[in-house]
């Protein structure tokens, strides 16, 4: 069953977050990982983040090791300075 990591965040400095995408593509390509989403978003309820970036995986055992390993702990430390906002993974649906 496919895992998903999903970074749903709000830019705070706007002149280096878009270091983050050419950093984390060959990372998450290591790691078997797809882009699915990398966008603003339109909330519908609530008061969301501005902006979302989803990756699927094979499992949720490699997304958890994609996001744990030493390449992507430090490209968060990167993220965390240009952005605020959850990292959240999540499996894919199932109703067995």
């Amino acid at each position: 069953m496919s895992g998903y990591i999903i970074y749903h965040y709000n830019v705070i400095d706007k002149q280096r977050i878009h270091e983050l995408g050419p950093l984390s593509l060959p990372i998450i390509e290591k790691h078997g990982g797809e882009l699915l989403v990398a966008s603003t978003v339109t909330s519908l309820e609530g008061s969301p983040y501005s902006h979302m970036v989803m990756y699927k995986f094979a499992s949720q055992e490699k997304a958890q090791a994609f996001y744990d390993c030493k390449e992507s702990q430090e490209l968060s430390k990167l993220r965390n300075k240009v952005t605020e906002g959850l990292v959240i993974i999540v499996p894919e649906f199932s109703d067995h």
